[in-house]
């Protein structure tokens, strides 16, 4: 995925490695500077120009050094304009993708074979999109998509669909929408993505200001996604309904799902819904990571707690904080750990529950 940790692989160049300042570059001289390791005609996996703030003759200046690289496919971009007016940052994002997705297809834009890409943090609306879309729309299809914190309205997240959709399937193995402001209409957009995405397996979509008609669609296009191990849907609307929703996705899989990951804070599941998500848990045997804080649940949401021995032998992080179930509450999801042992498990969280000295003994 785009994306660099630790020391960088020789076929890989991160602007930040020499300069970690997230800083302006306004000045040719300046954003040459950066980039003055790479050699023209240098072939290169990937690259990341994030956190640098290019003006747009900063962006022309590297362009050429840019476009002669080669053989790259995997490109981050993200966080490229901040504090740049509205024309200029269109400027250095058309600038920027254009030479990147030249260097992917040795010379020629329309034979991009950029198959990872980050976009965020880039406050893009539909003009953003577009100005990006050599990246996009090249001779390889992406397989790794980011698109978080850029404030994306739900006419962006159509047109991201369009773009992503326009030859029916995806490729997309792993897509992330966090952060924006593209509400209902924007969901079901995203939800389309999804239901034609067969292959993904790491999925987030959180903090999007759906409400529940945008939460349902979404929760309903999930269904046939058998292959996800990473899901990320906090701060969802989902409600009853969409946690029945949710449980039917889970159950689908019939005892294979090889679902590692799934964090529904903040969903608004409420006991009830929280109940029929569990009827999907108990048929996930390879959960490591479960985080269901802030769905305001009482303590008849641990009336049953199956779910959890389905997921014993394997579960390492259970979060369960900000809810209600009190001390009774408490006691009883004690006794769902009590009646079997969770070898794996190495963090366990449920602060600000109105537990009581009764309930935390």
């Amino acid at each position: 995925m785009a994306g660099f940790e630790g020391a960088l692989p020789l076929d890989a160049f991160d602007v930040c490695a020499a300069n970690p300042a997230r800083e302006h570059v306004a000045e040719p001289e300046a954003a040459l500077k950066l980039v003055e390791e790479l050699s023209n005609g240098q072939a290169l996996r990937k690259i990341k120009l994030s956190n640098k703030s290019y003006g747009s003759k900063a962006a022309k200046a590297i362009a050429e050094k840019l476009a002669s690289l080669r053989g790259v496919k995997d490109v981050d971009v993200s966080d490229v304009i901040a504090g740049r007016p509205e024309a200029e940052a269109l400027e250095v994002l058309e600038t920027l993708a254009t030479a990147l997705a030249k260097a992917s297809g040795y010379g020629d834009a329309k034979r991009s074979r950029v198959t990872a890409l980050d976009v965020s943090d880039n406050a893009l609306g539909q003009k953003g999109l577009d100005a990006l879309l050599p990246l996009f729309m090249g001779a390889a299809p992406l397989v790794h998509l980011k698109t978080c914190n850029n404030g994306m309205s739900s006419q962006a997240a159509h047109q991201l669909k369009d773009v992503l959709t326009s030859k029916g399937v995806t490729s997309l193995e792993s897509f992330h929408y966090f952060n924006n402001m593209s509400g209902d209409e924007g969901a079901k957009a995203i939800a389309e993505i999804v239901q034609k995405s067969p292959d993904l397996t790491d999925l987030r979509f959180s903090g999007t200001r759906a409400g529940r008609a945008g939460s349902l669609v979404f929760a309903e296009a999930l269904r046939a996604r058998q292959l996800l191990v990473t899901v990320d849907l906090a701060d969802n609307t989902f409600g009853t309904d969409g946690g029945q929703l949710l449980g039917e996705w889970l159950s689908a899989a019939n005892g294979a799902s090889p679902l590692e990951v799934l964090n529904v804070r903040d969903c608004s599941l409420g006991d009830d819904g929280f109940g029929e998500l569990c009827s999907g848990l108990e048929k996930c045997d390879n959960l490591r990571v479960l985080d269901f804080s802030g769905n305001e649940l009482t303590a008849d949401a641990f009336t049953s707690t199956k779910w959890l021995a389905s997921c014993a032998s394997t579960l390492e992080v259970l979060q369960v904080e900000e809810n209600e179930f009190s001390s009774r509450g408490a006691g009883r999801l004690a006794k769902g750990f009590s009646s079997t042992s969770f070898p794996a498990l190495s963090t366990f969280v449920c602060r600000a529950s109105e537990i009581g000295s009764p309930g935390a003994f």
